[in-house]
């Protein structure tokens, strides 16, 4: 039953990445696994701007989104201490020191990113470390980059809806096999 909401952690990380596929079949899968409710809804948004908009245009809205944009820069250590905060390398390094011990290897990106954070979530057994790690870092720093986002019309934004989405769920309304607290 955990398996649905592994693959929805795993295909909202792909689409938090620097687009390389085709972002509106993910979105569409993504939206399957999420189950009606908030998720899905902001999720058929980013897909259909991400059909609209193709892949050369959806690597213009991620640079500007993420890359261009430091208030909603996808790492929560910059969101939640900021960028060139002392507690960042010692996050950094305790993120990777957990994911290790869950045999997650982060791909492209620094451990803090959101992508990363996502990836691990899909492979992490449910527990207080997957919950802190949820309720500490993750739902904040996705609520600093919704708030921080100026430009409503970037399909990016409906992305960390759904992610948040995802992550505030009832328990009645979260991913079939998902547990009590995600």
């Amino acid at each position: 039953m955990e398996r649905t909401h592994a693959e929805l952690c795993r295909t909202l990380s792909a689409l938090l990445s620097y687009p390389t596929g085709d972002a509106a079949a993910l979105a569409h899968e993504a939206r399957g696994l999420a189950g009606p409710g908030p998720a899905a809804a902001a999720l058929g948004r980013f897909e259909g701007a991400a059909r609209e908009a193709g892949r050369e245009g959806l690597e213009e809205l991620y640079t500007a989104a993420f890359d261009l944009r430091p208030a909603c820069a996808p790492y929560l250590g910059a969101q939640l201490l900021a960028e060139d905060s002392p507690v960042r390398g010692p996050l950094l390094a305790k993120l990777a020191e957990v994911y290790a011990a869950e045999g997650y290897r982060p791909r492209e990106e620094l451990a803090d990113h959101v992508a990363e954070v996502l990836g691990f979530l899909a492979v992490a057994r449910p527990g207080p470390v997957r919950d802190d790690l949820v309720q500490d870092g993750l739902a904040p720093a996705l609520d600093k980059m919704i708030h921080a986002f100026a430009d409503r019309a970037n399909p990016y934004r409906e992305l960390l809806v759904a992610v948040r989405a995802v992550f505030a769920a009832p328990a009645a309304a979260r991913p079939r096999g998902a547990e009590a607290r995600p």
